[in-house]
């Protein structure tokens, strides 16, 4: 930080601090959760796809090479769908491991929940901040209460996130 913005930022009123910091959750903390939610979401939406195609796909080559096996016999065909019908749902299994393992639907989950929390304080706070915009003691009671509530929701967040991504059910003790 120059000392500029030093500056500036000492010399604003509790009103604009308050004002600024609500802005900030939303620009930052909101839209962030907002963008990871529906990135896992595509994710999720992506593997369930994959691993559902792989899964017809078997069940098409199965049908096909059943369907014209006199054709095939005769061609290096059936080798291939022979071949293809044993790989794909070894690929189809390893994607549903990773997916799994990732735990990406966990995470959209997580993060959604913070998304709607993260929405409500924000909300909560507008309306708390029109109610109390001159008193600059309820204005500072607000922006404990904000801060409070955004640190609370990133321990949640942290805690979530981070058992889901080292795949684990519980913490470790401390």
């Amino acid at each position: 930080m120059n000392t500029k913005e030093k500056f500036e930022w000492a010399s604003k009123d509790p009103k604009s601090l308050t004002e600024v910091f609500i802005d900030h959750i939303y620009g930052s903390y909101y839209k962030n959760y907002l963008r990871d939610s529906e990135r896992y979401e595509r994710l999720n939406n992506r593997f369930f796809l994959c691993i559902t195609l792989l899964g017809f796909l078997v069940t098409l080559l199965i049908g096909l090479k059943s369907l014209f096996q006199t054709e095939l016999e005769s061609t290096n065909l059936d080798k291939v769908f022979t071949v293809l019908a044993f790989i794909l749902p070894s690929v189809s299994s390893l994607l549903l491991l990773y997916w799994t393992q990732r735990g990406y639907k966990r995470k959209e989950e997580i993060r959604e929940e913070a998304r709607i929390e993260c929405k409500f304080l924000v909300n909560e706070a507008r309306i708390r901040f029109s109610k109390s915009k001159d008193d600059p003691e309820a204005l500072e009671s607000l922006y404990k209460w904000i801060n409070e509530q955004v640190r609370q929701l990133q321990l949640r967040q942290a805690k979530g996130y981070f058992l889901v991504h080292n795949n684990r059910d519980k913490p470790i003790p401390d």
